[in-house]
């Protein structure tokens, strides 16, 4: 199975996100094709975001401004667009790749997908401060490293 349930009080360390912990192996079977590792994706759902979190377009652009500039990602686009009477949908573009997300505040849901070429460290860390910023009661994520 390739998903993973975790119920954090607060965010995971960064060392709880390492490829080591989160699989089973560095290359695992469902990832053994021919080519090289490329990067790392991952996909979350996060359960039991406060509202407040997830609600409003600002609000979310600028938790994800703090992830994109915390994990030294780099920007090279975005696009948001704010549902009536709440919820987000956005999507940055990176030099790396994407990182996206979906909220339905009331359900208290993200959806997150995170996935950046290169060092896989730096999905991951996306990733942990994603989880630090939303504070879910829970979540459940896949992480695939992509190749």
């Amino acid at each position: 199975m390739l998903s993973t349930v975790l119920s954090p009080t607060t965010a995971p360390p960064r060392a709880a996100l390492s490829s080591q912990s989160v699989n089973a192996s560095p290359r695992p079977a469902w990832n053994s094709g021919p080519g090289v590792v490329v990067g790392r994706h991952i996909i979350a759902d996060l359960y039991g975001v406060a509202p407040e979190l997830i609600s409003r377009r600002e609000t979310v652009e600028a938790i994800l401004d703090e992830v994109v500039r915390e994990a030294r990602l780099t920007e090279e686009g975005r696009a948001y667009k704010q549902f009536e009477p709440y919820g987000v949908t956005g999507v940055v573009l990176l030099a790396e790749s994407h990182l996206a997300i979906h909220t339905w505040p009331e359900h208290g849901l993200v959806n997150v997908d995170v996935f950046t070429c290169g060092e896989p460290e730096q999905a991951d860390e996306a990733f942990r401060l994603l989880l630090a910023r939303f504070r879910p009661q829970w979540y459940r994520h896949v992480v695939m490293d992509r190749g």
